[in-house]
């Protein structure tokens, strides 16, 4: 059985304490790819690539997580046996293109770290349905009259609409299976035929979605060309005691108008785990408008959950190894897919 060789390749990322190698995969998993390779003793960043790049030309292997850099023609240049990249992290568009164009396989540990959002926003849905966060701020308030108080439609029927669909929304799909929710679902892949065998009961557009949902969920990639999609007249749209839950990326709501939708209509909520900028300006009105609950971009995979992608990637390098199919290659064509 062959041995290759192989490389740790990420870069220093701001919120991980210390090395994120040693976060995301811990000593033990560190010791078994070193075992299960030949592993080149120092860690590569951008940084030291050059000063290593002489040594890495029988590198077959990359093994990464969260900094992953994107390799510029120089660099792949310098890595001419590269076969493989295993990145215990979700997405790959910002670094998979010039390596899926050279014929480099890359799995990405996107089902693993799909879990945790997933159940982070059934959690958020089903709480969202009895208008718990609007009801638990008017608690706030002092004594109140229960006939006063907020309360949602419930998880029984209520229409939940999800927007994109990626590896987070096909992991929630089954967590909302036991529920009676209509689910209603923005694609530009898929078909109606496919979305129902999912359990989606109609495809529509962005604007459809903020109308009929009485939860609207994001789940948009991370595209440029997606920035400041949701706008004031999405959210100013929405249902009567609507909520719109973010767990995708802050740059794709224009939070002035979002902000301004939410001023008007104090019965509409926002659940923002990711905002622009993270976290937002000191005297932002995200801070103080009642509507609005923040996170502080918990919803992927923390703590103990990082382990399982980093689990992942393993298994994926020893079917690779082996010769056997791989379950978490990234297809060319899944690549260029934003909805």
């Amino acid at each position: 059985m062959r041995t290759p060789q192989a490389i740790l390749l990420a870069n220093k990322v701001s919120w991980v304490d210390g090395d994120v190698f040693d976060y995301v995969y811990g000593k033990e998993r560190l010791s078994r790819i070193a075992a299960l390779t030949q592993l080149y003793p120092t860690k590569i960043t951008s940084e030291n690539f050059a000063r290593h790049q002489s040594a890495l030309g029988e590198v077959e292997v990359i093994f990464s997580c969260w900094g992953m850099p994107s390799l510029n023609a120089e660099q792949l240049a310098a890595l001419p046996a590269l076969k493989a990249v295993f990145y215990a992290s979700g997405s790959v568009k910002a670094f998979a293109g010039p390596l899926l164009e050279r014929g480099i396989v890359v799995c990405s540990a996107a089902e693993a770290n799909a879990i945790p959002v997933a159940e982070f926003c059934l959690a958020q849905i089903l709480l969202s349905c009895k208008a718990a966060f609007r009801n638990s701020s008017r608690c706030r308030l002092g004594p109140w009259i229960e006939t006063e108080m907020p309360s949602g439609p419930g998880a029984y029927g209520a229409t939940v609409a999800l927007i994109a669909i990626g590896a987070v929304t096909r992991y929630l799909l089954k967590l909302l299976q036991p529920f009676n929710l209509r689910v209603i679902a923005v694609s530009d892949y898929l078909t109606q035929k496919e979305a129902n065998a999912m359990g989606i009961a109609k495809l529509v557009d962005i604007e459809t979605a903020f109308r009929e949902g009485d939860i609207v969920s994001n789940h948009l990639p991370d595209l440029p060309e997606l920035y400041k999609c949701f706008k004031q007249e999405h959210f100013a749209s929405m249902r009567e005691g609507a909520t719109f839950i973010n767990t995708g990326r802050g740059k794709q709501v224009d939070e002035p108008g979002m902000i301004a939708a939410l001023q008007a209509r104090p019965d509409l909520t926002v659940l923002l785990d990711v905002q622009h900028p993270e976290p937002p300006v000191a005297g932002s009105p995200l801070y103080t408008l009642p509507n609005v609950h923040m996170t502080s971009h918990i919803a992927g995979s923390k703590n103990n959950e990082v382990r399982r992608m980093a689990d992942m990637m393993i298994e994926d390098f020893l079917a690779w190894r082996d010769g056997h199919p791989l379950r978490h290659a990234v297809r060319a064509e899944e690549f260029q897919k934003k909805a």
